[in-house]
């Protein structure tokens, strides 16, 4: 007897829950919404320039706080943008002696928006640069943006399409005349 009334109380809950997942405003059957990807997440430090010749232009000590500082500052210039299609790509940092930085940012496709472009590069060149000597140095820092996209074409270590223009026919090398011209003082 006991048997029987179990059995009729599970088949009774199971006829509730089945009626209220078939009516309006019944069980929630849809999939848990996924969590946003996050604005950016910086992927790896990239020098552009010999590590001897980075060494003997800037210290370490100096290097490291300046890039985790320029990091944190574009995470969140990028985080208080609207959300958009993931981007993946380059922050380059260009530092010259007397304390000077400019940034630019290279992207695959889909390109990030100009509007977050220029948020992103105005946090980064916002970040007091750390003293160099001898010449300018080039750092990138790779990242994905929303998710990330397909990277730059080209390169592993990706350049503005424009600076292309400062090259000869015959190509050239990363050094400090070629960064004069992409950045006259």
């Amino acid at each position: 007897m006991k048997t029987k009334a179990a059995t009729a109380s599970i088949m009774a809950v199971l006829a509730v829950t089945a009626l209220a997942a078939c009516s309006p405003g019944g069980a929630d059957t849809s999939a848990p919404a996924a969590a946003p990807a996050e604005a950016w997440v910086q992927k790896k430090v990239v020098l552009y320039l010999p590590d001897a010749v980075m060494k003997q232009r800037v210290e370490v000590a100096y290097l490291s706080p300046y890039l985790k500082a320029v990091d944190e500052a574009v995470a969140a210039a990028a985080k208080a943008q609207p959300a958009q299609p993931g981007a993946s790509g380059m922050l380059l940092l260009m530092v010259k002696p007397g304390e000077r930085s400019r940034a630019w940012l290279v992207t695959g496709e889909p390109p990030m928006r100009p509007e977050t472009v220029e948020a992103i590069t105005a946090a980064a060149g916002a970040i007091p640069a750390p003293s160099v000597r001898e010449g300018p140095i080039l750092v990138g820092l790779q990242f994905d943006a929303w998710g990330g996209g397909a990277q730059p074409e080209g390169a592993v270590a990706p350049i503005p399409r424009d600076w292309y223009a400062h090259f000869s026919k015959d190509g050239g090398v990363l050094d400090d005349a070629f960064m004069a011209r992409v950045w006259p003082d």
